[in-house]
């Protein structure tokens, strides 16, 4: 999506759509976010430490003021005395935490017990008016109570001559709220300045994360069809973008054979179809030159013919090699018998075979059902047989075999001759479009092959996911193809 568009004249010249601006608007955002999540938690965290940690002092004081009292009976043995002394103590003590406004409360317990009864024996100035007015629960030891905006914690004294004394201490919540906010007052400058450095900071590791996005963009600017050599730099760190270069690198080898195989492919095609049309255009101009013979003019005619059942052929492998290429990947649902494909293709050929004395046997083991085109399976076994019978003298032999693979889940097919064979440095091109090997040029056999035989039944097999072999053990030897395709899953009903 893009990035909206400002109006604003000194934010015009940033480049709002680069990845690195938003990479850095997006982490700015992001540590802002965070340090408001963390100055919050700060403060919520402090003020509840506070309040808690504020509470459990006022306890300790009033705990601390009951053990006064026990000090003072040994030194008065009255009570009014005793007495006395403990709010001198409670005096000290309030006018000692002036700063942080304690409050200090004494009251005597009636005799009956009732809550209303209780009176006040003394009481610091800055003691509020609920908290005067608060009653007592003389059912409760000690507790620590929040009421209003102060907290304060009360504690039962009794003394040894039976009387109930209770003391309260306390403070207002405003001092607490006052350090909390001194607190986020400090951490508040620190907060801004991370916030105003984040941009900065976001900016540069966004240019150094980027950087190699921006090597990737400068080379595929320089790429064009004709100049493929330039290659992504890695930089060896084995990160996300580094993979990244690798991968583009690895597909760019893969684009820039393709071209090479497609300028080979064209030239190679316009060689092969330049042939055929300079014999045609020559005995045509031969047999327009001047008047000939009736003999001479249906020679003519069947050479030309000879060249056109040749472009024929060539151009009809040339689109049936266009149209298996581009249905790569097709999904096959159809359920094929190769064992009834070769037996098929064999008969088909077996008139030929016999014409010229060569034995043609075929063998099948297995129930070869693989999942596939059957007519592009029948043009792949056509092919090699035609091959075998073209390179093939008379009286020599063909076999073709069927067997399955159960193990590896395969069909395997095998057409054997006993023919010229292949040079072993030949075999790697024999499927190369367009490519024949020397031997197979110089013959002078009436049907010639266009060289894209091979590479048609690779195509196709490779669309069935399968794999197509050649082997000779040399010239005069024979030659061996070996087409590989799975078997069709056979999904077994649960008995």
């Amino acid at each position: 999506m893009p990035w909206p568009s400002t109006d604003v004249p000194f934010l015009r010249p940033i480049p709002w759509g680069s990845l690195r601006v938003r990479l850095t608007l997006l982490n700015s955002a992001a540590v802002l976010l965070a340090m408001l999540i963390l100055l919050f938690a700060v403060r919520v965290g402090v003020r509840t430490a506070l309040f808690n940690e504020t509470e459990q002092t006022l306890l300790g004081e009033v705990r601390e003021v009951a053990m006064s009292l026990d000090e003072f009976y040994p030194s008065s043995d009255s009570f009014v005395a005793s007495r006395d002394l403990l709010i001198a103590e409670l005096r000290r003590k309030a006018k000692s935490h002036r700063d942080r406004s304690w409050f200090v409360h004494l009251l005597e317990g009636a005799d009956t017990g009732g809550q209303d009864g209780a009176k006040t024996l003394w009481a610091s100035e800055n003691c509020p008016e609920e908290i005067l007015a608060e009653p007592i629960d003389e059912a409760v030891t000690e507790k620590v109570k929040h009421s209003g905006k102060h907290r304060w914690a009360r504690r039962l004294i009794d003394t040894h001559g039976g009387q109930k004394l209770y003391v309260r201490i306390g403070m207002p919540d405003k001092v607490i709220e006052q350090d909390v906010d001194d607190l986020t007052w400090f951490l508040l400058p620190i907060g801004i300045g991370f916030t105003l450095l984040t941009p900065l900071a976001g900016y540069w590791l966004a240019l150094r994360a980027t950087q190699p996005i921006a090597g990737i963009l400068k080379t595929a600017g320089r790429l064009k069809p004709t100049k493929l050599g330039d290659r992504l730099l890695s930089r060896g760190t084995n990160d996300e973008l580094d993979q990244l270069s690798v991968t583009i690198n690895r597909l760019l080898d893969q684009v820039a054979r393709h071209v090479e195989q497609q300028q080979q492919f064209v030239a190679d095609a316009a060689h092969e179809l330049r042939g055929p049309l300079a014999a045609m255009q020559n005995a045509l101009e031969v047999a327009t030159a001047k008047n000939r013979s009736l003999d001479s003019y249906q020679v003519t005619i069947e050479d030309a013919l000879g060249e056109t059942r040749h472009l024929t052929k060539l151009a009809n492998d040339l689109l049936l090699l266009a149209e298996v290429g581009n249905s790569l990947g097709s999904v096959f649902n159809q359920a094929c018998d190769l064992s009834e494909v070769v037996r098929q293709t064999a008969a088909m050929f077996g008139a030929t075979a016999e014409e010229r004395s060569i034995a043609m046997t075929i063998e099948t083991r297995g129930d070869a059902i693989v999942r596939g085109d059957e007519r592009q399976l029948r043009q792949v076994i056509s092919n090699l047989v035609d091959n075998a019978l073209r390179f093939t003298p008379d009286g020599g032999r063909i076999d073709l075999a069927v067997e399955t693979n159960t193990a590896a889940h395969e069909a395997i097919v095998t057409v054997t001759d006993s023919g010229r064979g292949v040079e072993p440095e030949h075999l790697e091109r024999a499927f190369d479009r367009f490519f024949q090997a020397e031997a197979a040029r110089d013959r002078g056999d009436i049907k010639r092959g266009g060289g894209l035989g091979l590479s048609i039944c690779r195509s196709i097999v490779e669309r069935h996911g399968g794999r197509i072999s050649l082997d000779s053990p040399g010239l005069g030897l024979g030659t061996t193809a070996t087409v590989i395709v799975p078997l069709r899953l056979v999904r077994r009903m649960p008995a």
